[in-house]
């Protein structure tokens, strides 16, 4: 195996087990406490909470308080969040270049395995020495 193949192989694994931890991770409940509404504290995902944080910064429905000056900061909508959202809910439209299929030249590709049938007889016969 080549070892570009084996990276590839390897990142592609490394993917999809950091994916299923953050789902998992995503299902656990936590304490959420609703200031602005006067409710009671109650019980959410992390997805949730996740999902109410992104709403909120799509919406500018966020403040933040500067530690050193006590000065609150209301935020205007996020172009981000609110494109991150309507990608979610619709479909991401793709671009030009994700319809067009990269591949290769009919004369690469003969080139290409031209080359390697010669590579592979050579190797077969033990004359490394004219390997291309």
């Amino acid at each position: 195996m080549k070892k570009k193949d084996k990276e590839a192989g390897d990142k592609s694994r490394a993917g999809v087990l950091l994916s299923s931890f953050i789902r998992i991770i995503a299902q656990e409940k936590i304490l959420v406490e609703e200031e602005e509404l006067g409710k009671d504290p109650k019980k959410i995902t992390k997805a949730e909470a996740l999902a109410r944080q992104i709403w909120n910064r799509a919406l500018g429905a966020y403040k933040t308080v500067d530690i050193k000056t006590g000065v609150i900061k209301h935020h205007a909508p996020d172009k981000d969040m609110i494109t991150l959202i309507f990608d979610r809910m619709e479909g991401k439209a793709g671009s030009a270049e994700d319809t067009k299929q990269k591949s290769e030249s009919v004369p690469a590709r003969i080139g290409r395995q031209n080359k390697e049938r010669l590579n592979k007889i050579a190797n077969e016969t033990g004359d490394t020495k004219k390997n291309m």
